[in-house]
């Protein structure tokens, strides 16, 4: 009994001295992924209205700096600029630098799943937010007014045995116009014709200037 009391002592102690098992940290696990960043594009497109134009225009898109910031385009008319990445959900402001005379008639975005914030054709500008393919901005704008055509000098034309209805025809058609109507026998001409004129035929006046006629009572009995 005295020896098993003993041994029973000598295991506790032994078991009470031992250091207790350390247990090792866990592993780390692998490092999460980073967010994919998800680039969209936007071309600038630009054709002639309703007044061709001819040549290239400038452009300018304006977004923040972290974004690219603010840069200068030149397109050809009836061309596309070369795709320009963005992060999807930049806003860009983008402006044509409209010539004087020159009018911007309409902006359309399309593809790209893109929004077009807004659009003002007046001031040649459009807010584009960027979305996750390639979208086209296209702007149309038309030339200036063309001008009026020159106006023509009045040649005075020869009416001479014309009705006043023919009179009237020629004077128009020769950028002049119908003045005073005096009447006077004839027995050269018939009723109602022309047997004068004045200024006289082939003179050069102003545009529309007035010419009168003479024209034909009949014989006098």
């Amino acid at each position: 009994m005295r020896k098993l009391a003993f041994l029973t002592i000598t295991f506790a102690a032994v078991f009470a001295a031992a250091p207790a098992a350390r247990t090792a940290p866990p592993k780390p696990g692998p490092s999460p992924s980073p967010t994919p960043i998800v680039n969209g594009t936007i071309s600038v497109c630009n054709t002639s209205g309703a007044r061709p134009i001819t040549g290239s225009l400038s452009y300018t898109l304006a977004a923040v700096a972290a974004a690219g910031g603010t840069q200068t385009i030149t397109v050809p008319v009836g061309t596309c600029a070369t795709q320009i990445f963005y992060p999807q959900g930049t806003s860009v402001t983008i402006t044509e630098n409209v010539p004087t005379g020159y009018a911007v008639t309409s902006i359309a975005l399309s593809g790209g799943a893109a929004t077009l914030s807004s659009s003002t054709p007046t001031a040649g500008s459009a807010v584009v937010v960027v979305g996750n393919a390639q979208a086209l901005l296209t702007f149309v704008t038309s030339g200036p007014p063309l001008a009026p055509p020159a106006a023509r000098n009045c040649k005075v034309p020869n009416l001479l045995g014309l009705g006043l209805t023919a009179a009237k025809a020629g004077l128009l058609k020769a950028a002049c116009t119908l003045g005073r109507i005096h009447r006077a026998y004839s027995s050269g001409f018939r009723v109602g014709h022309v047997m004068g004129e004045a200024p006289r035929r082939g003179l050069v006046l102003a545009p529309h200037a007035p010419v009168d006629l003479v024209l034909s009572r009949g014989p006098k009995s």
